[in-house]
């Protein structure tokens, strides 16, 4: 088959496979697809003058890890032999049966899945005795060359066919082939708990191979002595309590990680059994309890209790999800005290962590969890600055900030160096479908992770807001607000500074709040109703994009750390015109402008068309009128019953910004008719004979 074929079928049995080259290097930027894997119709192009291929460790590719056995022009035959020749290993190989491949230069690789909820990056296992690797894991970040890659063949199972091995066959797998080491100036045997992702690890199998030395201070305290240790056979011989001289009752190494009892005295362990490190903690500690056992290890050994914290007299558990970017979030959700007491037992309840109040300290720089006694809300930033290319996610800035680019630069160095500055509203509106405003709010959502929040226009007035008061960055898309109080509520988030949080179970309380609204809408004009005043909106008018990357967003999220490297060699942001780092001339545009026309109400529209007509046709050589709200009622809405006097004062007011004289005279209404005592308002030419669309530009 060719390679492509093959590249297809891998990807299909959810693989993420890359072309590499005869020097086993990828032939293009592979990081992209650690987290989103090949399309599978770009097999074609991109595998038709493949070397080989490879496929990616880790979670894109469902936990896929392979264990390398190196020959290094060494006797790797003779190890490999040994490791399958172990019961235990052999017991896994036969059950599970994960496909071996030998590489070209006779190395090994075996391959399997684990489930995690994340997963290891590589991780050496043994060396031979130059220091050279012997045995290590191919694991998260990495990837392998794999069959059918010239000179690469199968010794048995398929690609197609591999296993999910449990956390407890994976660690037998890891620890035996540490035993492999031959380097004595470098230590491979590190314990699991130095691994990173320890806390995986079921409790059984973590005290199993962790705890090996408090199971035989449980025998010493019981009364069982260790008499030797054959080095050569790796072997110790105990001696039962109560029992005198030399002779032994159980030896500890000879079956893998276990006691082994040959005494029928030996209460309350049985003649012929093997105990594991576990079994020797529920018979001498937790006298044969085995829930007791493993709550004890959860909360000694796995920091269990770092899940939860107790807010006042309130507790909660930390809950973790990974995202469709493959980003871990976290959530914080209201746990009840007798559920924690009733998992762990009670003594859980004096290693919670305890904080007076919640509190927001947005820092992407520095961040601490905890400020005053208060646990911070505000999340530790994902992702670290690095030098790099960012050329997609320069294309999608440009394409959603057109020719106010620079501001849109501007808007994104605020939200990553100063989280804590109030920023005016961003609206995001285009007619058409698939113009780039969701891929924004997605790359925002991967920039920012948990401290970005997407919501509803009804969540906003929904009398519980917990779902947003702690974000940073609060998004609702396909925005149309209706309704004037949700207006108000969005104008008023955009500059208030605490908020009073509302959850459900949860006593009211109040904290510093620092969210940046950003609205997208399909209806360009009439989203919502703005005043003519309002500076607090930066409307860009997206179209369709005229390039086309269906991996954009997995270009952009390789690019993260580059694009914040650049942010930070920018000049600082000046603050002294504005507190929000823009001039509301800046964010004046023609989008905004059609906004507030589009929110002018009927009887604006026919005053402005009326009296542009008087002024084109009648008063020609006149540069103002004068004229009250009666003289406006009888010369052009007399017959209108829904026009009355209160409504017309009121657009003139509140549209047109106009007021009636200080004091009353005696003037002429639209200068031919009768004279009249009163306080009219003065009409002049420049202001209705002019575009409609322009006559609202803001006078800076």
């Amino acid at each position: 088959m060719a390679m492509k074929d093959i590249a297809e079928d891998y990807l299909l049995a959810n693989l993420s496979v890359i072309p590499v080259s005869k020097d086993k290097r990828a032939t293009f930027k592979w990081e992209t697809f650690q987290r989103i894997p090949l399309e599978v119709s770009e097999c074609e192009r991109v595998f038709s003058d493949a070397w080989g291929l490879a496929i990616i460790s880790g979670a894109v590719s469902g936990g896929f890890e392979v264990m390398d056995f190196d020959a290094h022009n060494k006797d790797i035959d003779s190890i490999f032999n040994q490791f399958i020749a172990d019961d235990g290993v052999a017991y896994i190989l036969s059950t599970c049966n994960p496909p071996i491949e030998r590489s070209p230069r006779g190395g090994y690789h075996i391959i399997y899945r684990y489930e995690a909820d994340s997963f290891e990056g590589n991780r050496k296992l043994a060396n031979w005795s130059d220091g050279e690797s012997m045995i290590e894991t191919r694991g998260e970040g990495g990837y392998t060359v794999i069959f059918p890659s010239p000179n690469y063949t199968m010794v048995s199972g398929s690609i197609l066919s591999i296993p999910t091995i449990t956390f407890d066959q994976r660690n037998y797998l890891i620890n035996f082939a540490k035993t492999f080491n031959q380097s004595v100036n470098q230590s491979i045997n590190q314990s699991i708990s130095q691994s990173k992702n320890f806390h995986n690890t079921d409790p059984v199998s973590y005290f199993n191979w962790n705890c090996q030395a408090y199971a035989k201070k449980l025998l010493e305290d019981d009364g069982w002595k260790r008499l030797s240790f054959d080095e050569k056979e790796g072997i110790e011989y105990w001696q039962r309590p109560g029992k005198e001289g030399n002779d032994h009752s159980a030896t500890w190494g000879k079956k893998h990680n276990a006691l082994y009892v040959f005494s029928s005295s030996a209460a309350p362990f049985k003649n012929e059994c093997y105990y594991t490190p576990f079994q020797i903690l529920v018979l001498l500690r937790f006298k044969g309890i085995y829930q007791s056992a493993i709550l004890w290890i959860l909360v000694k050994y796995l920091n269990e209790s770092d899940k939860y914290i107790r807010i006042g007299i309130n507790y909660f558990k930390t809950i973790s999800k990974t995202d469709r970017f493959g980003i871990d979030r976290t959530e914080l959700k209201l746990w009840q005290k007798d559920a924690i007491v009733q998992d762990y037992g009670k003594s859980i309840l004096d290693k919670i962590k305890k904080y007076d109040d919640f509190t927001i300290v947005p820092d992407n720089l520095h961040y601490s969890p905890v400020v005053n006694n208060c646990h911070n809300l505000y999340r530790p930033f994902p992702h670290q600055p690095s030098p790099g290319s960012w050329d997609w996610t320069e294309v999608l800035i440009r394409h959603i900030f057109g020719e106010q680019y620079e501001l849109g630069i501007r808007y994104l160095q605020i939200l990553y160096l100063h989280p804590e500055r109030l920023m005016p509203i961003l609206v995001m509106v285009s007619k058409e479908r698939q113009t780039g405003k969701t891929t924004f709010l997605n790359w925002l959502n991967m920039v920012f992770g948990d401290n970005m929040a997407n919501i509803s226009p009804d969540d906003l007035i929904n009398g519980f807001n917990s779902t947003y008061a702690s974000s940073n960055i609060i998004a609702v898309e396909e925005t149309l607000i209706e309704k004037a109080i949700t207006v108000e509520k969005i104008k008023a988030l955009a500059t208030q500074k605490f908020i009073s949080v509302n959850q459900k179970f949860i006593t009211q309380y109040r904290m510093p709040f620092f969210g940046k609204i950003i609205l997208t809408s399909n209806n360009e004009d009439k989203f919502a109703r703005i005043d003519e005043e309002e500076i607090r909106f930066f409307i860009r008018k997206v179209r369709v994009p005229a390039i086309e990357n269906h991996n954009i967003e997995a270009d952009m999220l390789a690019e993260i750390p580059a694009f914040l490297q650049h942010l930070t060699t920018l000049p600082p942001v000046d603050f002294s015109h504005d507190r929000s780092g823009f001039t509301p001339k800046e964010l004046t545009n023609s989008s905004l402008i059609d906004v507030k026309n589009e929110s002018k109400s009927g009887l604006y529209r026919a005053i402005h068309i009326l009296v542009e007509d008087l002024f084109l046709n009648e008063l020609t050589d006149q540069d103002s009128f004068l004229a009250d709200v009666k003289a406006i009622k009888h010369k052009f809405f007399e017959r209108d019953a829904k026009v009355d006097l209160s409504y017309i004062r009121t657009v003139l007011k509140n549209e047109y910004n106009l007021s009636p004289s200080t004091a009353s005279i005696n003037y002429s209404p639209f200068v031919n008719e009768p004279r009249k005592q009163g306080r009219p308002y003065l009409f002049k030419r420049e202001l209705f004979t002019k575009d409609i669309s322009t006559t609202n530009i803001l006078p800076f």
